[in-house]
């Protein structure tokens, strides 16, 4: 999945944001004298101001390094043990000029989609966003015949835009797409995915039943539905995107 752009944009930002930091602190502390590699009996001269505040500077910088990279690398990628990492380096300038060079290589894979999951999360949290509000609506809506009518439409369409993702998220991912080239609505969705054995039969037949209660809601048949399917429905999808989405 492509991130938005204005996301994409966030984290690059962020990306040169410290890189140009961290070259920042590096081109002063590079410097830095050493007891481990001074002379014997040499004198380690006393750090200057600017020295102090850059050495300050990098403890801040080392936390939005790691805070960054967690936000990034998906949960079961290679690049995790970036975070947890314990190698030894010569001194503090030796270790932040190599997670320089790691920011610049991480920033390019994740410029060009190679890290994989932040898009996926986003929308995960998106989507319970969304699913939250339905619930709501079921919850809070005024008294009447049908006011449970914007929760099944709300969460039909989290249905359905869910299942799109799912289908982008295989590998080769499937077409959402129809032989003219029109996108597949709901109950397509489900046929092609569980064609594709992301599902099996009862699963499948749980989703049209709840396609069908979307397609009546979205087009004013709203007899044909209770307040209390649309309970268990916001329920259902719930409990699919829990088990196929995470």
């Amino acid at each position: 999945m492509r991130l938005p752009p204005s996301i994409l944009n966030k984290y690059l930002d962020r990306f040169d944001e410290l890189i140009q930091e961290g070259e920042r602190i590096y081109k002063v502390i590079k410097d830095i004298p050493t007891v481990k590699f001074s002379a014997p009996g040499e004198v380690i001269r006393p750090l200057t101001q600017q020295e102090l505040e850059a050495r300050q500077k990098l403890q801040g910088w080392y936390l939005n390094y790691l805070s960054l990279l967690d936000q990034i690398i998906p949960p079961r990628s290679v690049h995790r043990k970036l975070l947890d990492e314990t190698e030894s380096y010569y001194d503090a300038s030796d270790k932040l000029n190599t997670y320089i060079y790691r920011l610049k290589g991480l920033k390019e894979d994740f410029q060009k989609g190679y890290l994989g999951d932040l898009g996926l999360e986003i929308e995960a949290a998106i989507v319970a966003d969304y699913m939250g509000q339905a619930e709501q609506l079921l919850a809070e809506g005024q008294s009447g015949k049908y006011d449970y009518v914007p929760a099944a439409v709300l969460a039909g369409a989290v249905l359905e835009k869910s299942l799109r993702t799912l289908c982008d998220k295989q590998s080769p991912s499937i077409s959402r797409v129809n032989n003219n080239g029109k996108p597949l609505t709901l109950t397509p969705l489900i046929d092609v995915l569980k064609k594709n054995n992301l599902f099996n039969e009862l699963t499948a037949k749980q989703l049209r039943g709840w396609a069908d209660i979307r397609n009546s809601a979205a087009h004013g048949h709203f007899d044909e539905f209770n307040r209390s399917q649309v309970d268990l429905m916001i329920q259902g999808i719930n409990n699919f995107l829990a088990t196929h989405m995470i």
